[in-house]
């Protein structure tokens, strides 16, 4: 009767001890696999603002590397204004010229619409200070192509003007000498001159320097490499 006491407690306690074992390994994977999904949103998540702030901060410096030739040149134009005769035709056309070339700039708002649309996925990333800091980054970066935006719609305007008085004027000029004159007559396009060096092309390398600063920390926070941004933009 004993042996068969001792015999039916141990089969109890192995098949509990079985059960107990099953559920915690279960359990203890489903939690462990969660666990890995999570990490993996977060990681994406990151990735996903990083390379998007990361990829706008190079179109800045594009911008910036255009802009500036075309700011020495006008403003090396405008101070000779006088003596037009000691500038370069070369030099002169490329003057003329940039009241007729215009950027085209298409910005990638994807991330910024899965972010402001969708709250869970900022709930994936586990780092109060890094969603504040990429929030104040996308606001930068909106006030930065509005700022493209603009600079674009006043170089419209004065492409406008010039087709109308000067181009297809009563007594278009010919040469590219007289071209230019009649633009350094005009008070707008003087005013813009000065405007897209102090304001403009100012503006540009503050946001830049300010942007990539923030994206660099950025970086930081999450130990985020170039390498890392790079194969995801591969994969992207």
């Amino acid at each position: 009767m004993e042996r068969k006491l001792v015999d039916f407690w141990t089969q109890t306690l192995s098949c509990t001890l079985g059960t107990v074992i099953g559920i915690v390994l279960t359990f203890g994977t489903s939690a462990w696999i969660e666990y890995r999904e999570r990490q993996e949103m977060e990681r994406t998540a990151a990735l996903m603002v990083i390379h998007n702030l990361d990829s706008f901060c190079e179109d800045l410096d594009e911008a910036v590397k255009d802009l500036q030739p075309i700011d020495s040149i006008c403003f090396k134009v405008l101070g000779a204004k006088d003596r037009l005769e000691t500038i370069p035709e070369d030099t002169l056309d490329m003057f003329v010229n940039s009241f007729l070339s215009h950027s085209f700039n298409t910005h990638d708002q994807t991330t910024e619409t899965i972010f402001s649309s969708n709250i869970e996925t900022w709930k994936s990333i586990d780092n109060r200070e890094f969603i504040d800091l990429a929030g104040n980054c996308f606001s930068a970066k909106k006030l930065m192509v509005k700022f493209q935006e603009r600079l674009e719609e006043e170089k419209n305007d004065l492409t406008d003007l010039f087709l109308k008085t000067i181009a297809f004027g009563d007594k278009p000029p010919k040469s590219v000498h007289e071209k230019a004159a009649a633009i350094l007559r005009s008070a707008t396009f003087c005013t813009f001159i000065v405007k897209q060096h102090s304001f403009y092309l100012y503006g540009f390398k503050t946001g830049q320097k300010l942007l990539r600063e923030k994206t660099e920390k950025c970086k930081q926070m999450m130990n985020v490499t170039d390498e890392e941004l790079q194969e995801f933009s591969k994969n992207d």
